[in-house]
């Protein structure tokens, strides 16, 4: 590949990450639902846990309404009992592969005022079971992000609107050590590639300050401590602060890293423990994942372990390609600042100011 594609391509594509970027903020959630399945003498039932204003605004659009935007506990129960009648007919239960009917209504509605507390919906759904059932599929197109359904006793991914294969109602093993270990590494990469657009541009913001591998290697290793610190504080209950708080301010990080790019020429003697800074806001950001994820009730380090592995896995295939697509090809071009880094460094602060204030104003 030639200097002027790479170059090209890297930008093009760093464009295309801001594009992704500028959208409603999804803050730093795999999945905003979770869903447990219990099983009884010829029936079962689902509990469905999610977040209010983005379930209505799904529900809003499958009834080709125009979705609502500021929602109230009070508004948000009229609109729900308005549209609660049509909730069965998005959901898809099969039960030994045979379509069954099933109920659906509201349970909980919780929104509290001060919005630096958390607001849940919460759903059932309930239908027959035949004494001899061997498997059940589910699939409830108003939920999105990949979320957890808990269905005797085993964890199962769920993406989206997706339906699951035939889920055994039948209890099995408990997971292995490898088989938690690389459910978690797994949904640690996953959580930076690709459902993590903000934290891939702060590692390209890492990446874009010079040409240099020893700056990048001191910076790249500063956050990673960071955030392995405050991701293992947060789980033990040690750090808790709020997801209103620290989601605006990881944002805010992004852009602080960007516009330092633009105004240093090399790595300033303040900008590892900036670094280190901005790495533990990260690692509350991440717990705040692993905590809606949960983590195992045997294996717990274990699992704790492999999902900062997959980050760090994840962070390292971000600074791969970047390191590819650049520092190979134009490391000692002098036109690097000019045509590189600050042009790609401004696009980086734009979108991460532009996230701040979402996050400020939307939460």
């Amino acid at each position: 590949m030639g200097q002027e594609p790479a170059m090209r391509l890297f930008l093009l594509g760093l464009l295309a990450l801001s594009l992704v970027m500028v959208r409603p903020a999804a803050t730093h959630e795999i999945g905003d639902s979770q869903v447990v399945i219990e099983l009884g003498e010829g029936s079962w039932s689902a509990r469905i846990v999610t977040a209010p204003t983005a379930f209505i605004n799904r529900l809003e659009q499958a009834e080709k309404q125009e979705p609502g935007r500021d929602f109230t506990k009070g508004t948000a129960a009229a609109k729900l009992a308005e549209l609660s009648p049509d909730l069965p007919r998005h959901l898809n239960i099969r039960i030994d592969g045979k379509a069954v009917a099933a109920t659906m209504v509201v349970e909980q509605l919780l929104m509290p005022a001060d919005q630096s507390q958390p607001s849940f919906l919460v759903l059932r759904a309930e239908g027959t079971l035949p004494p001899e059932a061997g498997t059940m599929s589910w699939q409830f197109d108003l939920l999105e992000g990949q979320y957890a359904l808990l269905l005797g006793g085993q964890v199962h991914w769920v993406e989206g609107s997706v339906a699951t294969g035939p889920l055994s109602l039948r209890p099995g093993p408990p997971p292995t050590l490898m088989q938690v270990v690389g459910q978690y590494v797994h949904l640690g990469f996953i959580h930076i590639v690709p459902d993590g657009p903000d934290h891939v541009l702060f590692v390209l913001g890492l990446v874009l300050l010079t040409t240099r591998l020893r700056p990048l290697l001191v910076q790249v290793t500063a956050f990673t401590l960071a955030h392995c610190l405050t991701l293992a504080l947060a789980l033990n209950g040690v750090i808790d602060l709020p997801a209103p708080v620290v989601e605006p301010l990881i944002a805010l990080s992004i852009a602080y890293v960007a516009v330092e790019n633009i105004f240093a020429h090399r790595m300033t003697p303040w900008r590892p423990a900036l670094v280190f800074g901005f790495g533990l806001l990260h690692g509350l950001g991440f717990a705040g994942v692993l905590t809606e994820l949960g983590l195992p009730a045997k294996d717990q380090t274990a699992a704790l372990i492999a999902f900062n592995i997959g980050i760090e896995a994840g962070q390292l295939a971000v600074i791969a390609i970047a390191y590819f697509l650049l520092l190979h090809w134009f490391k000692d071009r002098a036109w690097f600042r000019a045509r590189i880094t600050i042009p790609a460094s401004a696009l980086i602060a734009i979108v991460g100011l532009y996230w701040t204030a979402e996050r400020v104003l939307v939460g």
